[in-house]
């Protein structure tokens, strides 16, 4: 006899016997059948929902967007130098000598044709007694050769011939006097000793370098400006500039002179700025950040840096239109700190990507995200692709 609470079924204790055997055969069978058939549709029936929301939700590229404003624009280059002394020199000795007497060091303040060093001239000077003994014989043999050819005893060629030679020994004469002269060695303009070279009782040979002397009152930097901001640059333009060493202290200068050509490798221009450093506050060789505001424009057409792709022969940035990142060929102009002007291309309004743009295609799907939520997103990219790297 069936179990009726095992098998799940009710008998009928009434019925036919041989009904009781094939239903207790078959009841197993049917419930098998009821439970997958049961299971089959709760499975189909989960599946559907999930397909059909993954194929209603195409992903898009996140982007962070900004919109194109108008708004006032000052172009400013900005650039390194390194401060110079105008007037600087290495003084050499003309003439071979020993030094005898060092008169400054290193950081003394000289005024022109003061005197600092003296070499031993004694040389020279024996030199230049010979010479103008030479000469004075020589300007005898002239005044005598006067009075003879004016009596017509000498012939005239060999008047001019003395008068000749009087002549060089005058020069020789004048160049021992430069000799014994160059044996002090003196300042050729105001201004401090930098470097030493000598030491005392040093035999010097003509050109070794003695002293470095340079005027801090006049410098100037070298600036290398693209030739496109150069164009609007013009000499006597304000400068303003500060120094690393100096925390920062904001300084003056002007614009002196601006080459008339572009360099043909960096298509750069010199220009040349100079500094009143009258008060001495500044020194040669100081690292200077220097900014040039060269162009005002009250109502410009401005767009984020970041917006803009490209090089010199093309430029792009990517408009978002109804959902899509579309690619817009534009003319950029002047850039004032983050922004940067749109001269063709792009009216004002206009939204454009700024951040996720790098792996955006023309007619790309896009997915705007807020300021904050693309910065986290752009911060998981690159830790991923440090992970990947690694």
């Amino acid at each position: 006899m069936i179990d009726p609470i095992r098998h799940g079924v009710i008998v009928n204790y009434n019925t036919n016997p041989i009904m009781d055997a094939v239903m207790s055969r078959l009841a197993p069978a049917v419930a098998i059948v009821i439970v997958s058939a049961i299971l089959a549709a709760c499975s189909q029936g989960s599946a559907k929902p999930v397909a059909e929301a993954k194929k209603a939700t195409p992903s898009g590229q996140p982007v962070e967007t900004a919109r194109v404003e108008r708004g006032e624009l000052t172009a400013r280059y900005a650039g390194t130098a390194t401060l110079q002394a105008e007037r600087e020199a290495t003084l050499v000795g003309e003439v071979p000598g020993t030094v005898l007497h060092m008169l400054v060091e290193e950081g003394d303040r000289v005024r022109k044709g003061q005197v600092l060093a003296r070499l031993d001239a004694d040389r020279s000077r024996l030199q230049l007694r010979e010479a103008e003994a030479d000469l004075q014989r020589r300007r005898n043999d002239v005044e005598r050769g006067d009075t003879l050819l004016a009596r017509q005893l000498i012939a005239a060629n060999t008047h001019d011939q003395t008068r000749a030679d009087f002549a060089v020994r005058q020069a020789e004469v004048d160049l021992a006097r430069v000799g014994v002269a160059r044996s002090e060695i003196r300042a050729p303009f105001d201004g401090v000793v930098t470097r030493r070279w000598i030491k005392q009782g040093q035999l010097l040979k003509a050109g070794d370098p003695v002293f470095d002397v340079a005027d801090f009152r006049d410098l100037r930097a070298d600036l290398r400006v693209p030739e496109r901001d150069a164009g609007a640059l013009a000499k006597g333009q304000k400068v303003d500039f500060t120094v690393d060493a100096l925390a920062g202290r904001p300084f003056q200068a002007v614009v002196e002179r601006i080459a008339p050509v572009v360099d043909r490798d960096s298509g750069t221009v010199a220009v040349t700025v100079r500094v009143d450093n009258a008060s001495e506050t500044l020194r040669p060789g100081l690292f200077a950040r220097m900014e040039i505001a060269f162009l005002h424009v009250p109502d410009a057409l401005l767009v984020p840096k970041t917006a803009v792709l490209g090089n010199r022969n093309e430029t792009i940035v990517y408009r978002i239109e109804d959902g899509k990142a579309t690619r817009v060929p534009v003319r950029i102009g002047h850039a004032s700190g983050a922004r940067v002007q749109i001269l063709e291309g792009m009216p004002a309004g206009a939204e454009v990507v700024v951040t996720g743009h790098a792996a955006l295609s023309d007619g790309a799907l896009v997915d705007v995200l807020p300021a904050d939520a693309a910065a986290v997103a752009a911060t998981r990219a690159i830790a991923s692709t440090g992970a990947k790297r690694g």
